[in-house]
């Protein structure tokens, strides 16, 4: 009888293993994406942990957002040309929407543009369990749309100049610049060279984002769950250790690549009540070979300051680096929360995962 009951036992397990090799991920808000928040609930119960799913909104695609905004400007210059005062004050109102939005992460202009949804995965599900929560290892499960030109300058200038930056500075703050001269009576050919240069940046954008759209779906791979799988392996050996009870929460957020859209709404939940020295620990993937790193600045026009500090603990002494993108740890900084980026993957990741917990923990926490 023994013997006849071991054999679905070792079925049981071998199923369990084969979770997240039953499909791949998606972009953000696809239905592949949605398939893999499912598997990832069953992973994590695998695991011994209770997990739910949170259906959120999320703001409009990033492409859109930086489409309409250069569309704005390019309107904004055309307009100026005969009245400047008024090309002028559109621009303004571009400019300040843009950055409210692309370095802030507060919607202006880009609420006209209808949202999409996401998945959430949380454990513990939500409810008063988060408020004795200690540290949070999030990650992102979707995967980045296809963006030929952002790959192309993040390749060429590791990600100094970006199509944000080129935007604000050369197609917004130029346009502006030279309609305000129009508007002091300044009127030369040089000045109609300088207006001609400005709107063509934000119409080359504009091309940019349209090729974006014409590169069509990435195709997604196994291997684009990895973060995923780190995540749940660090909570697993900390819940190991401390016996079921290690105040760590796990979030695997919907459409990280879509500027973090599923980590804001999480965090924008005026329900959700962490403890105020509650620390995230975000996780993205780093190259197989590299050790692992630690963000000390993430975002673009405006970047927020990271706590790198929670893992200088930490024996694999991670470097600090600058990350361009906004992940799950930007907006948990917004909040308040100390929080910082891993950049790694496999075991190494997984032990400055746990270090960071570590050194995220009341009595070891250091200074915001």
């Amino acid at each position: 009888m023994e013997a006849a009951e071991e054999k679905p036992t070792a079925r049981n397990r071998e199923e369990r293993t084969d979770v997240l090799a039953s499909g791949p991920t998606g972009v953000a808000g696809s239905d592949l994406e949605r398939r893999a928040a499912a598997r990832l609930v069953d992973e994590l119960e695998n695991k011994g942990r209770s997990a739910r799913l949170q259906e959120v909104r999320i703001p409009a695609s990033e492409s859109a957002t930086v489409a309409l905004h250069a569309a704005i400007v390019i309107a904004a210059s055309l307009i100026g040309l005969k009245w400047p005062g008024i090309g002028a004050a559109i621009c303004l109102i571009a400019i300040f929407s843009f950055y409210s939005e692309r370095g802030l992460g507060l919607r202006l202009i880009g609420r006209a543009i209808p949202g999409r949804r996401t998945t959430n995965v949380l454990s513990p599900p939500p409810g008063p369990a988060w408020e004795e929560v200690e540290v949070i290892f999030a990650t992102g499960y979707d995967v980045p749309d296809s963006y030929p030109v952002g790959e192309w300058l993040a390749r060429h200038f590791s990600g100094r100049l970006t199509t944000d930056r080129i935007l604000f500075y050369g197609g917004m703050i130029g346009t502006f610049a030279a309609l305000m001269m129009r508007v002091a009576g300044v009127e030369d050919t040089s000045l109609s060279v300088l207006q001609t240069l400005t709107a063509a940046i934000p119409l080359a954008i504009v091309a940019a984002q349209v090729d974006r759209q014409l590169a069509g779906t990435p195709v997604a791979t196994q291997e684009d769950l990895a973060p995923a799988r780190d995540v749940m392996a660090a909570a697993q050996q900390a819940d190991n250790e401390s016996e079921g009870d290690s105040g760590i929460a796990v979030c695997l957020f919907g459409s990280e690549y879509a500027s973090a859209g599923g980590a804001s709404t999480f965090f924008a939940d005026s329900r959700l009540k962490l403890k105020p020295e509650c620390a995230l620990v975000n996780l993205v993937r780093g190259a197989r070979s590299s050790t692992p790193e630690l963000t000390g600045s993430e975002g673009d026009l405006m970047p927020t300051r990271m706590n790198p500090e929670l893992a200088a603990g930490s024996p694999l002494k991670p470097k600090t680096v600058a990350l361009r993108e906004q992940t799950a740890a930007t907006i948990a900084r917004r909040r308040g929360l100390r929080a910082t980026t891993v950049v790694g993957r496999g075991e190494a990741g997984v032990d400055v995962l746990l270090d960071a917990s570590e050194g995220a923990l009341p009595d070891e926490a250091g200074p915001n």
